[in-house]
């Protein structure tokens, strides 16, 4: 008798249990697919913002339009959200990116009147091309380090300086010790 009534209460038990054990028996496998979706969603997103970062325009044809759509931000900025999967399986992942900002005026100085003055001292290194004379940000950051302004493209060498427009010039490059520039 005591068989049996372990026997029918361990069954009972088992009973209970056992949707639960079923629901965690199936998380893992839930999980995987849900992980396979979010993966294949983001790999459409990321590789298109990737493709398009820094363009001109925008690549179309890269983009798989039954999963993503492109939202256009403004400001030459968009924004791409991909889908992968349905119901409980459904992912998405989303990322931005930006065109190449085009310029949008062109800077003409024929009366040789410079916005900034010429720093007292340069440093070794030569201004970045995003911030051609330092102005910007550059000569900031290298303040911080304890450096000392950064050299304009135009003025790092002979044949630079002869190539350079004084026209664009933010300050007086003539006393770089090349010169008088042959357009100045």
């Amino acid at each position: 008798m005591a068989n049996l009534t372990t026997a029918i209460v361990a069954t009972a038990i088992i009973g209970m249990a056992a949707p639960g054990v079923a629901r965690m028996a199936t998380q893992p496998m839930i999980a995987q697919q849900r992980a396979v979706n979010f993966g294949v969603a983001e790999s459409l997103a990321v590789g298109f913002a990737a493709n398009n970062e820094g363009r001109a325009d925008v690549d179309w044809k890269l983009l798989d339009d039954d999963k993503c759509d492109v939202t256009d931000i403004g400001d030459r900025a968009f924004s791409i959200l991909c889908t992968e999967g349905e119901g409980m399986f459904k992912m998405e992942a989303e990322r931005s990116f930006r065109l190449d900002a085009a310029p949008t005026s062109s800077y003409s100085n024929p009366t040789r009147s410079f916005a900034w003055e010429v720093p007292l001292e340069h440093s070794h290194v030569e201004c970045l091309s995003s911030d051609p004379w330092g102005v910007i940000w550059y000569n900031e950051h290298l303040a911080a380090g304890h450096l000392k302004a950064c050299i304009p493209a135009a003025a790092w060498s002979q044949a630079r300086f002869d190539e350079s427009n004084p026209d664009d010039w933010l300050w007086d490059l003539s006393g770089y010790g090349f010169g008088t520039h042959p357009d100045y």
